[in-house]
């Protein structure tokens, strides 16, 4: 999961798995099957890996409160993690329209995260700290779509400004 983490799945060849794992190639067939086997397994191994992070959406606070800690955090990890981004993110600007199985992963690792945004403001509204003029599943959208481009944004800037700034913006819509 790592290597094709860091390097993607065009970039990352069977050799740079067998030396990166120190299983043999005819082991990795025999497992997996081929590459692409391999790299399905991976992704569904990152949606599992990335969950942590949204236990800070079950921390007390405020909405807006929770998600400033909650984007925070996410910049932290997004400029100090070798800036590789989200796997998920990269992998749909790679890969997400030409092979059905990634795609169907990708929208599932999108609906996972979207879904726990809904939860974590609808447990908000019900408690009555969230007005807006957008629904709950738009609000839920919106804050994947600022999520996966902080994470884009984060593999070329310099610093942290322009992603806080992004926050600031949609952390406006909360009011």
């Amino acid at each position: 999961m790592e290597l094709f983490w860091t390097r993607g799945y065009e970039r990352t060849s069977i050799q740079d798995l067998v030396e990166h794992t120190g299983v043999h190639r005819g082991s990795l067939y025999d497992t997996f099957g081929d590459k692409n086997q391999l790299f399905l397994t991976c992704l569904d191994r990152f949606r599992q890996h990335s969950k942590p992070l949204f236990r800070i959406l079950d921390e007390p606070g405020s909405p807006k409160e929770v998600l400033e800690r909650f984007f925070d955090k996410l910049i932290e990890h997004a400029m100090t993690d070798e800036k590789r981004g989200c796997m998920i993110a990269n992998t749909a600007m790679d890969l997400g329209a030409v092979e059905p199985a990634i795609a169907m992963r990708i929208e599932a690792y999108t609906l996972d995260i979207e879904t726990i945004f809904y939860t974590f403001l609808l447990r908000a509204q019900k408690d009555g700290k969230i007005k807006s003029r957008h629904s709950l599943r738009e609000l839920s959208r919106f804050l994947v779509n600022t999520r996966h481009g902080l994470y884009v944004m984060a593999k070329t800037a310099a610093d942290r400004k322009p992603l806080q700034d992004a926050c600031k913006v949609a952390l406006s819509i909360m009011v």
